[in-house]
């Protein structure tokens, strides 16, 4: 077998950074395992809240009609989950089955992540970057899994373990590695780019043995990835978005501080977020002890442009759970010093004094960790209540005679209902779990003038996006819905 200077393939072998630098990480593993064995618990417990809310529940709809897995703007890392509930539906499980197995696999595939980020390429650090984009910021995200953003996240965390399991880059496994990897973060989406350049300066700083033309190579390849995404594969939905952004910043690029968002972001921060400003100051009070400047900067300078980024293109962030999924990243920005600065520890020294000091930071750190997740996890079980609230009003308005359901978007409360596009896909999962001869539909719009040449017809399927489905569009097996016309609630 070859040696690592000359490319060894035999990943067991190879340099390791994380174990040389951290030889005795001071978090135990163990606490991560039991995090992701009780949100995979949560996953299945609260399946209806997270498979059939919003994006989720639409792109299930989809899923189970057309019978293959769904894949948009060309954010293929979201295929990888759905090859779960793929077999189940292809073995004939009812609806309860994919919608747990849908559920489940969100987790289990950032799980998958995590173990071999601590156990493969034992970079425990990372690995807590990881957990951290979890459930640090988590409030609405765990019940608004359709993210593609943090998919790709995930796997770019994933991406930085395969480097530093060997930080000559010399092994040919690495860069077979790399560049799929590469490929589906920059596809996941646009400003995974950011944190592709944050992670990568920030190791170029603290590693010494990343500084060679390889370890730049590594952020070339990412960067075409970005850039072959943006420059053929940028459909009209992200074309909208960017010409809103564009629009938006000529109206505040002067004065970025009175972005109506800002405010908004800060409230949250208070009632749902307040780990992210306290784990910024804990990180910058250390970078300013050590006079570590360079990197306090990295920090702040990330974290305060990629919020003003974000808070240009949604200037009132009114849909929390929606502004949710773009805010969770920031977590990375404090996580990453965090727990390959502030929570690691030095290699250990024969005097005992050291030693015990060393044995009571490990204790101090795990039972830190241990708090903050019991603290993050129960807020998020708490927060079922939310989507949970949704569902119970949508049976509520559906729970009459009939099976189609109109009302218009004036008699909706919206601190309720939160959003009302999903809801006619959401309506269908829920009365269907019964029965697929039970499924019912509930449509909010402003108005339905766009179907009134469809209200006569009695096997017809009304969608938000002005699409009329026939009976034949539907899967039988899990939507049978009962002839009917659709009918105007007051």
């Amino acid at each position: 077998m070859q040696s690592a200077e000359n490319g060894n393939w035999e990943i067991g072998k190879l340099g390791n950074w994380g174990a040389t630098q951290f030889p005795d990480f001071p978090i135990s593993q163990f606490l991560g395992y039991v995090a992701w064995a009780i949100l995979l618990v949560f996953s299945l417990v609260f399946y209806r809240e997270r498979a059939f809310f919003m994006d989720a529940g639409f792109q299930l709809f989809n899923f189970i009609n057309e019978g293959k897995i769904q894949v948009y703007h060309y954010r293929f890392v979201t295929a990888v989950p759905q090859v779960v509930p793929f077999l189940l539906m292809k073995m004939g499980a009812p609806l309860w089955a994919l919608g747990m197995g849908f559920s489940a696999a969100y987790i289990l595939f950032y799980f998958t992540v995590w173990h071999l980020l601590v156990r493969w390429l034992r970079c425990d650090a990372l690995g807590w970057v990881l957990l951290s984009l979890a459930t640090l910021m988590t409030f609405d995200g765990f019940y608004h899994i359709q993210s593609e953003f943090n998919l790709g996240l995930s796997l770019l965390l994933l991406a930085f373990g395969v480097v530093l399991r060997n930080p000559k880059m010399n092994a040919a496994w690495q860069w077979v590695a790399l560049v799929p990897l590469a490929a589906t973060v920059g596809f996941s989406h646009k400003l995974s780019i950011i944190f592709t350049v944050f992670i990568w300066v920030f190791m170029f700083v603290k590693i010494k043995e990343l500084r060679h033309w390889r370890y730049a190579l590594v952020l070339g390849i990412f960067m075409v990835a970005t850039a072959i995404k943006s420059a053929f594969f940028t459909n009209w939905y992200e074309a909208a978005k960017q010409e809103e952004f564009a629009v938006n910043l000529g109206m505040y690029w002067d004065r970025p501080w009175a972005i109506p968002s800002n405010l908004v972001f800060a409230e949250r921060c208070l009632q749902y977020y307040y780990l992210l400003p306290l784990l910024l100051v804990v990180v910058s009070i250390f970078y300013l002890k050590r006079k570590q400047w360079l990197r306090l900067g990295l920090v702040w300078s990330f974290s305060i442009g990629y919020l003003m980024l974000y808070n240009i293109s949604d200037l009132t962030a009114a849909t929390r759970f929606y502004s949710e999924v773009s805010y969770l990243p920031l977590s990375i920005f404090v996580a990453v010093p965090l727990f390959f600065d502030v929570l690691s520890l030095a290699p250990a020294s024969k005097p005992t004094t050291f030693r015990k000091l060393r044995t009571f930071g490990k204790l101090s750190a795990s039972t830190l960790v241990l708090a903050v997740l019991l603290l993050r996890l129960t807020s998020i079980a708490w927060n079922h209540r939310t989507v949970a609230g949704q569902y119970a009003w949508i049976e509520k308005q559906v729970g009459r005679p009939g099976n189609r359901f109109l009302l218009p978007l004036d008699q909706v409360p919206m601190d309720t209902v939160l959003l009302d596009w999903g809801v006619p896909f959401t309506a269908m999962h829920l009365t269907a779990l019964e029965s697929p001869d039970s499924a019912k539909t509930l449509l909010l719009l402003p108005d339905f003038q766009w179907f009134e040449d469809n209200m006569g017809k009695e096997d017809v399927f009304f969608s938000p996006f002005h699409k009329v489905l026939e009976k034949g569009d539907l899967n039988q097996q899990y939507y049978r819905m009962q002839p009917g016309k659709y009918q105007l609630l007051d």
